[in-house]
């Protein structure tokens, strides 16, 4: 596997994983659910998947 094929492997992996972290949030916020998060303190805390979509994406959740 030469170089530019792994950069573009790695580009197609990332991406993925974007975009199933969006998938999941979004399904989590319309379902009005939480998710746990790291809190940097080494320890995980509950928050809202609802706020977190709308901290990260900046969209607001839709409704189905």
């Amino acid at each position: 596997m030469s170089d530019e094929e792994r950069q573009l492997y790695f580009q197609a992996l990332r991406e993925g994983l974007e975009l199933a972290e969006y998938r999941m949030l979004r399904d989590k916020a319309m379902r009005n659910l939480t998710i746990v998060q790291d809190d940097g303190k080494h320890g995980v805390r509950e928050v809202s998947a609802r706020q977190v979509f709308k901290e990260i994406y900046k969209e607001e959740v839709p409704t189905f």
